[in-house]
């Protein structure tokens, strides 16, 4: 399983889950995907649950198969 913050760098800088790799929203809006195999499992977060909610949405649209969206990074702790 893959952990993706979907956050910006600086929050992720300032607190993360220990081996989640870093993918901003904002990449993932126009068109830029982290280099993962779309039959992968992936699960996504961010600070509420928003960005990830729609960040699933957004990898689901570009083929990723096995998204599942954990909300808040609150959820881990």
């Amino acid at each position: 399983m893959i952990l993706i913050d979907v956050r910006t760098k600086d929050e992720y800088e300032s607190d993360h889950i220990d081996g989640a790799i870093l993918h901003d929203i904002m990449d993932m809006t126009h068109g830029i995907f982290p280099e993962i195999d779309k039959n992968e499992e992936i699960t996504v977060y961010c600070q509420s649950g928003s960005r990830s909610k729609i960040a699933k949405i957004i990898l689901e649209k570009s083929g990723f198969k096995k998204v599942t969206d954990v909300g808040s990074i609150n959820n881990f702790r």
